[in-house]
């Protein structure tokens, strides 16, 4: 009986981890084409971060929103419409014949990236025991950012397979709709306890502020932390393309600097199980700007293998902060998961748009430098305010 018990949690956390992967494969896109549609739109760097800005401000409204949902109903929609919404938006940005349509695009892709992942994150804790919940967590974040290392290179392939025509989007949607299908017959219901509540306006903002209160130490961290690595995969293939770099180039070294990042969370959640979250936390975030800091002064390989080692660092974290975030609010999973996976990664792609005005103003390679500083900005505060949540 247990032994069933555990083949039917691992494999229902292997197809969310899978759905997770056709998520972040398509919704990791824009840095890989930005730098197509500033050429054919001929769009300043400070409109192209306003792209990314957008993107975070949709992640920013919609994930609180769709986290308080998904903790009051069973039905797992948001897994299954989330990652259609997201490839359908992403495989449409190279078709872009103007800017008010590549805003469009990006919303789209947007919009069901915000509201999958509130569920996707806070629907582990309701499938795995609370001592696995962060190397859980973990196997469900590499399925994400293994779709995120791997998307530089798929979307090239789409694009030299498909060109910039409709059959790119048709494409794209196939595997997507079969995963879909897999994990509405995989996972037809999450244990979620308040099914029998009516969402309302004034709860929903109770509930928001209450968990934040609990979390806000955690919220900063990875605030600072999804920023840091938003930036460099935004700033980088723009930096690399000023120098002469092609499509394939950017796409090739998006890949290779974040593929040790594949591994890094399982790493990350393993260690915080054994040592607590606080420990992992501190020594991620102070590390990190160590390596990316002479990463962004450097050039070849030394400067790639830099920011492969400190963006390795910041991503062990993402199971960390959100199961320390579940712990301390565990009644409203998918709100936590929306505030610090969710509104959190939003606000770093709103930061996007004042660090392209920088870009335009002092050049990629400062803003590249003062991203790098970014995981020092709220240790702090997390030091001060941890024991007191």
């Amino acid at each position: 009986m247990k032994k069933r018990k555990f083949i039917k949690e691992n494999f229902k956390l292997l197809v969310m981890a899978l759905s997770h992967f056709t998520n972040d494969v398509h919704g990791s896109f824009l840095p890989t084409f930005v730098p197509l549609i500033v050429e054919s739109l001929g769009i300043t760097y400070a409109q192209a971060g306003l792209l990314k800005s957008i993107s975070g401000g949709m992640h920013v409204v919609i994930q609180p929103l769709a986290g308080y949902i998904s903790d009051l109903f069973s039905r797992p929609y948001a897994l299954i419409a989330g990652p259609l919404l997201t490839a359908l938006g992403a495989s449409m940005l190279p078709l872009s014949p103007t800017y008010g349509l590549a805003i469009l695009f990006v919303g789209l892709q947007s919009m069901g990236s915000a509201v999958y992942h509130p569920l996707g994150h806070g629907g582990v804790g309701h499938i795995v025991p609370p001592g696995k919940l962060a190397s859980s967590l973990a196997i469900f974040a590499v399925g994400g950012i293994l779709g995120s290392t791997v998307s530089s290179l798929y979307a090239i392939s789409l694009y030299e397979l498909f060109g910039p025509s409709v059959l790119m989007p048709l494409g794209a949607m196939v595997p997507v709709a079969f995963v879909s299908y897999l994990t509405w017959k995989a996972i037809p219901k999450l244990a979620i306890n308040n099914s029998k509540n009516k969402p309302s306006p004034m709860d929903f903002i109770k509930t928001m502020a209450k968990t934040l209160k609990k979390i806000f130490p955690i919220w900063g961290v990875s605030i600072s932390r999804d920023t840091t690595i938003q930036g460099i995969r935004f700033f980088l293939p723009l930096l690399i393309a000023a120098k002469g770099g092609s499509l394939v180039d950017i796409g090739t070294i998006l890949f290779i600097i974040s593929i040790i990042g594949t591994l890094s969370p399982m790493i990350g959640g393993k260690l915080a199980d054994e040592l607590g979250e606080k420990k992992v936390i501190a020594a991620g975030m102070t590390l990190a700007p160590l390596f990316l800091l002479p990463g962004a002064f450097s050039q070849g390989f030394l400067s790639i293998s830099l920011y492969m080692i400190g963006i390795a660092l910041l991503q062990a974290l993402l199971p960390v902060t959100g199961a320390a975030a579940q712990k301390k609010a565990p009644e409203s999973r998918s709100v936590v998961a929306s505030l610090v996976t969710g509104v959190a990664f939003g606000l770093g792609g709103v930061l996007i748009a004042p660090l392209g005005v920088i870009a335009d103003s002092l050049g990629l390679e400062t803003t590249l430098s003062f991203i790098a500083l970014l995981p020092w900005f709220p240790m702090p505060l997390f030091f001060l305010r941890w024991k007191n949540i």
